[in-house]
């Protein structure tokens, strides 16, 4: 074997782009692999291992660090078992090298698994599969069938460990029939590829498909993109895509320039205030409504988690939500301030101490203020119907919520936000003394889920989980403090140096 060796992840990235897999071969520097990567390589090993354990008396091909070791293996274990399942099968022809998820003896042959934490079939699954058909057939395994097993989201866990059913198996054999002729045509185009020079490939939509490329920021480095105005189409909240390709098309790109008979009323005034570089703010509205809010206020805040692979009973696979956090700021009279917190991070079902944690904080009246109401109702509302004797008192809450989202839509706007509405939007117009999200360990809303995730995954380091744990504490107090801090500057509160929380 000459060259560089190939895998099916390397045929899939030449699939993807030729000058994605010859950068991976030859880096032009340190590659950045997102969180987001990452946290999906660690769902796709946690599935491969659920495969396995669906399997108990399978064989696991260990040495994956040493290759001539692992396809040894993978040979001594077909002749002394064939009866038995192989996880991680490994083989290689001609240098192409595959490992098979679940290779399953039949009386017809073997059933080949690849196995994908995704919930339904992908072109690119059926890519894989034909790579890892055709070197086995080249190794001489007889296939009865091929088929890729993945998640189905109408699996409801019931929280006794058995797992059975949450994966869903597809036979493609008949979709591989057309394909396995086609791959040793790709594996002699990667080789060609890795043999040459770097590939002249212009940036385009293979650059996110099927997967985000990590070397997109090297290879448009050089482009001569043209200058983004100040204010683009995008900022014209509500715009459909197809009207904003329209504008493009006749020419307009910076939001301040657009006819007024493309845009409505919201547009118009985002167009307004892009133009004069001065905010909308209806002060005199904005000060009544919140002059109607009784104390004491309570400002709340949830994090909220879905899993691939459902931990407690009564879930669903990336479906139910699984609230493991909230904050409150509670506000007794006008700047009097108290901060109170949940967070489990024990890895334990934490729905029910939240739910008891929180109505205990919340009191029995006052305004509760959120920002988008639709979705903290909507988590109090799943816990009330889960635990029926908290219900009366979660739905009652329920009743007191007081919106701040549409609140701030309509009485407020600075062309900083380029037309978004988010809390992460409007803060660093009201209240710029603040930490920036960005400056945050957690910063986001999808950063929370990945750091919740890494927190109760048992391979993090213990120094890991307690610096993520405390950028959970900060990310969720300053969302609650957030609203605060908006409520004030509504109301034409002037904040004392030191007085953001209690």
């Amino acid at each position: 074997m000459t060259g560089h060796g190939l895998s099916k992840s390397r045929i899939t990235a030449w699939r993807q782009c030729p000058k994605r897999l010859w950068l991976q071969i030859n880096p032009p520097g340190k590659i950045e692999i997102s969180d987001e990567m990452k946290r999906a390589f660690q769902i796709g090993n946690e599935i491969g291992d659920l495969a396995q354990q669906l399997c108990p008396d399978g064989i696991l091909i260990e040495d994956q660090d040493n290759l001539s070791a692992a396809i040894a293996a993978t040979k001594a274990a077909l002749k002394a078992h064939p009866d038995r399942p192989l996880f991680e099968a490994t083989f290689q022809h001609e240098g192409l090298l595959i490992r098979a998820d679940v290779l399953m003896p039949t009386r017809k042959g073997y059933r080949m698994t690849e196995v994908k934490s995704s919930t339904s079939v992908k072109p690119y699954h059926v890519d894989d599969c034909a790579v890892q058909a055709w070197v086995l057939k080249q190794n001489k395994i007889k296939l009865a069938t091929v088929e890729l097993a993945y998640v189905d989201t109408s699996f409801v866990y019931q929280g006794d460990g058995d797992y059975h059913g949450l994966l869903k198996y597809e036979k493609l054999d008949a979709e591989l029939k057309g394909l396995l002729d086609e791959v040793p045509k790709w594996v002699k185009g990667a080789r060609s590829t890795l043999a040459g020079g770097e590939p002249c490939v212009e940036p385009g939509t293979q650059c996110d498909d099927p997967f985000e490329c990590p070397f997109k920021a090297y290879c448009m480095r050089d482009m001569d993109l043209p200058e983004e105005p100040e204010y683009p189409l995008d900022v014209l909240s509500g715009m459909r895509s197809t009207k904003k390709d329209e504008l493009r098309e006749l020419g307009h790109h910076d939001a301040r320039h657009v006819p007024a008979h493309y845009l409505n009323e919201t547009q118009s005034m985002i167009q307004q205030a892009s133009k004069t570089g001065k905010p909308k703010f209806d002060k005199r509205a904005a000060k009544l409504k919140m002059a109607s809010l009784p104390y004491p206020r309570y400002y709340l805040d949830f994090e909220t988690m879905q899993f691939v692979i459902p931990r407690w009973a009564g879930t669903r696979p990336n479906s139910t939500q699984i609230p493991f956090q909230w904050s409150c700021h509670t506000e007794y009279a006008p700047g009097q301030l108290r901060h109170d917190m949940f967070l489990d991070v024990s890895g334990d079902d934490p729905r029910r101490a939240f739910a008891e944690s929180m109505i205990k904080a919340l009191g029995k009246k006052g305004p509760v203020l959120v920002y988008n109401a639709g979705t903290e109702m909507g988590h109090i509302s799943k816990l009330a119907e889960r635990f029926a004797d908290l219900s009366p008192a979660l739905l009652s809450i329920n009743k007191r919520v007081v919106d701040m989202l549409p609140i701030a839509r309509k009485h407020y706007y600075h062309p900083a936000m380029k037309g978004k509405w988010g809390i992460k939007a409007v803060l660093p117009t009201i209240a710029p003394d603040l930490v920036g999200y960005g400056d945050m360990e957690v910063g986001g809303g999808r950063m929370a889920q990945n750091a919740y995730s890494d927190i109760i995954y048992p391979k993090t380091i213990e120094a890991t989980k307690q610096q993520l744990t405390q950028g959970l504490r900060d990310y969720c107090t300053q969302d609650t403090l957030a609203m605060v801090r908006l409520v004030w500057f509504f109301e034409g509160r002037k904040v004392k140096k030191g007085n953001h929380a209690a």
